[in-house]
């Protein structure tokens, strides 16, 4: 067996052994929820104590409270279809007082298809809503979609007319992207003409995040 096919090999059985790790995991997170850390010690991990924990075992423990919780749970899971009710439920989960965010949450780490068709059904039905376009980047945390994030924040800005609005929709574009090496802002000043109130706003935004870098980097005198 040569080099190549024995490193293969054992990438391929590296692969497989995290693959039985990982299912075992779930299982004790899904069928022992009060007593995973004893569990996962008896498989002799070493437990210490993560906020990601806690966050995972909210989101096993989430339960549907109301019925637009469970209508979204249905589209999720796939026994409803995609509609305008399902996306106003979604709405109105967000906005609501007591919003069940451990239930909502695990659908977005697990990258879920329907929640992302969810949410561009509500892009392409209104255009620049900040809230759906913030979901989109939380999403984009957990499956890359980055050409699909480019496109709804650059048309949002070049559609929004309110300038306050938009100056912190360029400010949630940069921030959003800028983990993946994309330069929104120049990006957006190639967009507008210099005499523009909106290309003002982007050139006073990039001599900003210039002079923030610089500022940065700089030693600290002590």
């Amino acid at each position: 067996m040569s080099k190549k096919d024995k490193d293969s090999a054992l990438d391929d059985y590296e692969k497989l052994k995290n693959e039985i790790i990982r299912d075992k995991v779930n299982e004790i997170f899904r069928n022992h929820p009060k007593d995973y850390i004893a569990k996962m010690e008896e498989l002799g991990f070493t437990y210490i104590e993560d906020d990601d924990d806690s966050e995972r075992l909210e989101e096993i423990n989430a339960k549907p409270e109301n019925q637009r919780q469970i209508d979204l749970v249905a589209y999720f899971e796939n026994r409803r279809k995609l509609s305008k009710d399902i996306f106003e439920s979604y709405s109105k989960e967000k906005a609501a007082e007591n919003t069940n965010y451990p239930l909502i949450r695990k659908y977005f780490k697990e990258a879920n298809k329907n929640l992302k068709s969810l949410l561009l059904f509500g892009l392409e039905n209104h255009p620049g809503r900040i809230d759906l376009l913030s979901d989109l980047s939380f999403f984009h945390e957990f499956e890359n979609i980055l050409s699909i994030l480019i496109k709804y924040y650059t048309r949002s800005c070049v559609d929004q007319r309110n300038l306050d609005t938009f100056t912190e929709l360029v400010k949630d574009f940069y921030y959003s992207t800028k983990p993946d090496g994309y330069e929104a802002y120049y990006a957006l000043q190639e967009l507008f003409e210099p005499v523009t109130k909106k290309r003002k706003i982007i050139d006073f935004l990039i001599v900003e995040e210039e002079e923030a870098q610089k500022k940065s980097s700089q030693p600290i005198d002590f």
